[in-house]
């Protein structure tokens, strides 16, 4: 087979897609032949898809009245984390088998990453190159039954959607991520970069009221609002927690610094604001990408409670950065520090001793996504600027 033809095969959209199908049906199928073996602490053994079993217990409980936001620990491990309303939607696939159950979820997800990826609005063969780099967290969030990868479809999606100025759909796209983990609906700074806001704005409004009050059919209103205010004062007290792989665990862990959380978040939202100011840039497609590019970034980067499997997210806005850039030697050595040592960094290519005591303990995996933000933002500023110099 020629270098041509080989390049064809792999370039081909199918068999990129056919890849990821098989991928989430193969590490599913592995989860689920593992059983009830895994152990988090303590003695008790726990499944090796225990999130999906949280997301699935979560719709019991809405149904049966239950605090959706303590610890059942006869069932699973750890907390729900998620709203009310994502409850519910697991109601579509909480009465099949787990075996099912799971699959159908993997595979939703699979559906939302892979469509969101090959209908963005800068087309092939970006699509192509971007479904690669991604492939491996992609496999960690299935390995893991994370809703990262839907996040991720769902925040593309509303991006395109808005550049077909169809904002009703970026408004759907953009509520239901906050529905799920709330930081998506940072994705509504979007808005300011196209016409019909107030268009976008009561959508918005009327998706968040329509999904908020989607649980009325399994619980009173008194319930769900007793439910509302228990996943508020979750979230508050979450944030009070460990640093995880993020710029405040980056500077945690390197420099000891254990203070100025919210001040680090209210600066790199002030960054990201910042760009939006330069109106002469607004038309610009590669000005609005590149903004939206580092936006999935800074979702990941200045969450404190960033896990591996979120980084799906972050290394989207990445290829997005890349594939539409100049792709100097600069950006190819930022993009390839980005793939070495965030994609790769939790893998067997590094020695385990390493992993565990640099990768870990140190937050390697969010450094490159960090080192790409503050220069997509240096870039985005500096570009601004020069129109009125």
């Amino acid at each position: 087979m020629s270098n041509t033809s080989i390049y064809r095969f792999f370039s081909n959209i199918k068999i990129i897609f056919i890849l990821y199908l098989l991928v989430t049906v193969f590490f599913t199928l592995k989860n689920i032949s593992y059983g009830n073996t895994k152990t988090f602490s303590g003695e008790k053994k726990y499944t090796f898809i225990n999130n999906y079993i949280i997301f699935k217990n979560s719709y019991f409980h809405l149904k049966e009245g239950k605090n959706l936001y303590i610890s059942y620990p006869e069932k699973q491990w750890d907390l729900y984390k998620y709203s009310p309303s994502f409850s519910a939607f697991m109601g579509i696939l909480a009465y099949l088998p787990n075996e099912v159950g799971i699959m159908l979820w993997n595979l939703t997800n699979c559906l939302l990453i892979f469509f969101g990826i090959r209908y963005f609005v800068k087309g092939p063969p970006e699509v192509v190159f971007i479904l690669w780099f991604i492939l491996n967290e992609f496999i960690t969030s299935v390995i893991n039954s994370q809703s990262n990868p839907a996040i991720a479809g769902l925040l593309i999606m509303a991006f395109t959607f808005f550049e077909k100025e169809k904002v009703h759909l970026a408004a759907l796209c953009i509520i239901a991520t906050f529905y799920i983990k709330i930081f998506g609906i940072l994705a509504a700074l979007l808005f300011l970069f196209y016409p019909q806001k107030l268009k976008f704005l009561k959508w918005c409004f009327l998706w968040g009221v329509f999904i908020g009050l989607l649980p009325v059919f399994l619980t009173s209103l008194s319930s769900l609002i007793e439910q509302y205010k228990n996943w508020l004062n979750l979230l508050l007290n979450d944030h009070e927690g460990n640093y995880g792989y993020s710029f405040m665990g980056v500077l945690n862990s390197w420099f000891g610094l254990q203070s100025g959380k919210d001040l680090l978040v209210l600066a790199g939202l002030f960054a990201m604001v910042v760009p939006l100011f330069f109106i002469n840039k607004i038309n610009d497609l590669q000005y609005r990408t590149n903004w939206f590019a580092a936006l999935l970034i800074w979702i990941v980067i200045f969450n404190h409670k960033a896990e591996s499997p979120t980084f799906i997210i972050a290394l989207c806005g990445v290829a997005i950065w890349f594939f539409n850039s100049n792709r100097n030697i600069f950006d190819k050595i930022l993009f390839a520090f980005a793939f070495v040592f965030t994609s790769l960094a939790p893998t067997d290519v590094f020695p385990l001793s390493i992993r565990k005591s640099f990768f870990e303990p140190y937050a390697i995996k969010a450094v490159p996504c960090i080192v790409v933000w503050i220069f997509i933002m240096c870039e985005m500023i500096k570009n601004g600027v020069k129109k009125y110099i």
